[in-house]
């Protein structure tokens, strides 16, 4: 879900991870695989989390999907 409750933890929350997405983007791209990575030794996130904040960076077209990799736009 994309709005937080007062029961979930927010690190996990799709809109924090979409926050670290664009931050991991600010230099270079990544493949989502690279990204679930980088994502994976710092916080517990599962695929399905990463896809959920993925699509949803996509949707607000801050983010490309050119050649397998991941391109930031704002």
């Amino acid at each position: 879900m994309l709005l937080p409750t007062k029961h979930q933890d927010l690190s996990n929350n799709i809109l924090v991870l979409g926050a670290d997405i664009l931050y991991f983007l600010k230099k270079e791209s990544y493949t989502p695989e690279e990204i679930f990575q980088k994502l994976k030794k710092e916080k517990n996130v599962t695929l399905e989390y990463l896809f959920d904040a993925l699509t949803f960076l996509w949707l607000i077209e801050a983010i490309t999907f050119t050649d397998n990799k991941v391109t930031k736009c704002i």
